[in-house]
């Protein structure tokens, strides 16, 4: 039974539902109908609370208020890529709004410097506590949970749902690994990661990533030992915002920070930074902001609007915001089924796909 036709637009919203829960750490899943709901919420609960844990940050002077609209807390989960070394790979805050039904992908890189002398590769070595607290102090936002993902165990995860579109084609999970090693600077890096989350959602979305307990449990087995969160995100916190969620994969936008170079990093560009703040102080990320940077997470080939024009592209390789965006047509990224653009401004990306 395919859960996106036979259900309409309740089962489509059931499994984005679901879905969700690759972005903030847990597994993306397809149900067939609200009859299976409980129990696959109930079972990601479970395998939430089998997760491995770390310590979560704890209460410090000047710490950021968690940001309350209409009663509801929007909700900002720090997720830290790593390689198999546990080596720091790409950073990205997932913002979910307090409605539930937007969900934001802020790229940083991770040879930014957020105020110190200690990148965040330099800090995440160092305690992945410092991190969090150092991109709090950048973006005087909360980040109310820490994921830490291992990208190598996360390949093996895509090739049971059969492989992402991304780059403008069907990617396995080796080949989704080399793109992202491939990546020419640390926020490209970053905003291909947030891709790739984008994509899963996308491919579990379509109905095809998980229709029976058996795939569900392949799914888990391999998606647990690459997953570390905090203390604090329980099973029943989880299994709460799998019920809340309002988000649409063909919705998710991706907001790269600008930087410019520094003696020792990179440095955000301060208009986009102030943006940034603004934008997760308000618990508002404009979608039309700017160009498109890295819009391949579509079911059919991915487009993005810019000044009215659609386009499509692949993957994108950002520049800083005091460099010039390259002409479309230009060198493609490696794995890209297309021509890359870039931040030119500072302003965060809005994605759309085919027939939005």
């Amino acid at each position: 039974m395919d859960p996106m036709t036979d259900n309409g637009t309740t089962g489509r919203r059931l499994v984005e539902r679901l879905a969700i829960g690759v972005l903030i750490g847990v597994v993306a899943i397809s149900v067939g109908g609200a009859a299976l709901l409980a129990v696959y919420l109930n079972r990601i609960g479970d395998a939430a609370d089998g997760l491995d844990r770390a310590e979560a940050l704890g209460a410090y002077p000047g710490r950021p208020e968690p940001v309350v609209v209409d009663g509801m807390n929007a909700v900002n989960y720090l997720l830290m890529a790593r390689d198999s070394a546990g080596e720091l790979e790409a950073v990205l805050i997932a913002h979910l709004s307090a409605s539930r039904r937007d969900l934001t992908l802020v790229a940083l890189p991770v040879d930014l410097l957020p105020g110190t002398s200690q990148t965040l590769a330099a800090s995440y070595a160092v305690d992945p506590l410092r991190t969090a607290r150092d991109v709090e102090q950048l973006t005087g936002a909360r980040m109310d949970h820490q994921v830490h993902l291992g990208l190598d165990g996360f390949a093996g995860v895509v090739d049971i749902l059969g492989g992402v579109d991304l780059g403008g084609g069907r990617l396995d999970g080796a080949q989704v690994r080399e793109l992202i090693d491939a990546a020419p600077d640390d926020l490209t890096r970053s905003a291909w990661t947030a891709d790739l989350l984008r994509a899963t959602l996308a491919r579990a979305s379509m109905g095809v990533a998980i229709t029976d307990p058996n795939r569900f449990d392949k799914v888990m087995d391999t998606l647990t030992p690459c997953l570390t969160v905090d203390a604090g995100l329980t099973g029943d916190e989880v299994r709460l915002t799998m019920v809340e969620s309002r988000v649409k994969a063909s919705e998710v936008l991706t907001w790269p920070l600008a930087t410019v170079p520094g003696s020792l990093g990179e440095v955000a560009d301060p208009v986009a930074l102030a943006r940034l703040r603004a934008a997760l102080a308000t618990d508002t990320f404009p979608p039309d902001g700017g160009p498109e940077v890295g819009p391949a997470t579509a079911t059919s080939t991915p487009h993005t609007s810019v000044a009215g024009s659609t386009t499509p592209m692949g993957p994108a390789s950002p520049v800083p915001a005091s460099t010039s965006a390259p002409a479309p047509g230009g060198t493609s990224s490696p794995g890209a089924g297309s021509s890359p653009t870039s931040v030119a401004d500072g302003r965060p990306t809005a994605t759309s796909t085919a027939g939005r």
